[in-house]
């Protein structure tokens, strides 16, 4: 560990389902505001009705957004929540498959429609970690970033 970096120490653990129809970014981001989380580790697992997640183009630093309007399963759903701007920030990636088992995912977007969904979320407590755009990449990220050479 380096010098200025302080220990996580595990808070509240949340077991949720996400009702059919909501979508699920916006209903995560609701469900962290709502209980106050300021730090800590998301996933999820279950299927939507339709997807909305995007891939980012690093040379023209905005996300090409992808839409499928098809059944999907969510095999993996991981990401974390931190402050950005003050108030809770969702950052989660997504994979879906679907009916022939072909492999989607990128960066969660709102638009997605939710089938079934269950959430965990690990609360990390002490000092939260915090979001600011970074010139190079235009993305928002942690100020305090590690970098090791």
């Amino acid at each position: 560990m380096l010098p200025q970096d302080k220990p996580y120490l595990t808070g509240r653990t949340f077991l949720f389902s996400i009702h059919k129809g909501e979508d699920l970014l916006l209903a995560v981001q609701h469900f962290c505001q709502h209980h106050q989380l300021r730090c800590g580790t998301i996933s999820a697992i279950g299927a939507v009705e339709r997807a909305t997640f995007g891939v980012y183009d690093q040379k023209t630093k905005k996300y090409n957004k992808i839409n499928l309007d098809r059944e999907l399963e969510i095999l993996s759903l991981n990401g974390n929540v931190s402050i950005f701007d003050d108030k809770p920030m969702i950052h989660v990636h997504i994979m879906f498959s679907d009916s022939e088992g072909k492999a989607w995912g990128g960066h969660l977007m709102a638009g997605t429609r939710v089938f079934s969904c269950e959430v965990s979320i690990q609360e990390l407590s002490g000092e939260p970690k915090v979001r600011r755009t970074e010139k190079a990449t235009q993305l928002p990220l942690w100020a305090n970033p590690i970098c090791i050479k």
